[in-house]
């Protein structure tokens, strides 16, 4: 009885682990996107992406995301790379990371509600960290995950992360003018 009692027990304890691993959800990197803007001689915008993106989201509103930055794709493979190399220093600093809690009324959202909320995040991109803020549109979706938006785009300055010295360098690389210090960032995440 007593054997039978522990079993009983160990399935129980077992379930409710499973519950709770089931409980975080990830993003969906096929199903997500990044994207920025970039300004070079005065006039000229282009709109860049990066391929590859990771996060975490746990059932208290605690959100991991990870940007791969050798992932960037400017649709100039030249291009890429420079940025890789003389931006990012994509080798020793391989990925730009955030952290934020998002509040207690978006994770007790229903299926179908959507919330809007302001935060603050912390981006840890080349080795700096800065406060950063962010508005978005969190919606949760028929599967039961998240769908998060940016309301409007987050200005980056290149000078709060010590990329200005990069961007000289693309600059001259490229022949160019004048690259603008402020990129627009937007993004679509699905967690599921």
């Amino acid at each position: 009885m007593k054997t039978s009692y522990l079993a009983l027990m160990g399935i129980v304890s077992s379930l409710s682990f499973s519950q709770l691993a089931q409980a975080d959800w990830s993003v969906n990197n096929e199903q997500s996107s990044v994207h920025f803007i970039s300004v070079k001689a005065e006039h000229i915008a282009e709109i860049h992406h990066f391929k590859q993106v990771a996060g975490n989201l746990a059932r208290n509103g605690e959100f991991s995301f990870t940007i791969d930055l050798s992932s960037v794709e400017t649709a100039i493979d030249i291009r890429n790379t420079r940025m890789q190399e003389h931006l990012f220093k994509a080798a020793q600093f391989p990925s730009a990371d955030i952290s934020a809690k998002l509040p207690q009324s978006v994770m007790q959202l229903q299926i179908g509600q959507t919330e809007q909320v302001d935060l603050t995040a912390d981006l840890t991109l080349v080795g700096k960290t800065q406060s950063i803020k962010v508005a978005l549109q969190v919606t949760k979706t028929q599967s039961g995950g998240y769908l998060a938006t940016s309301v409007h785009p987050i200005l980056i300055s290149a000078k709060d992360f010590g990329l200005t010295e990069g961007l000289d360098i693309l600059q001259k690389l490229a022949g160019l003018p004048s690259i603008g210090h402020t990129v627009p960032v937007s993004f679509n995440l699905q967690l599921q």
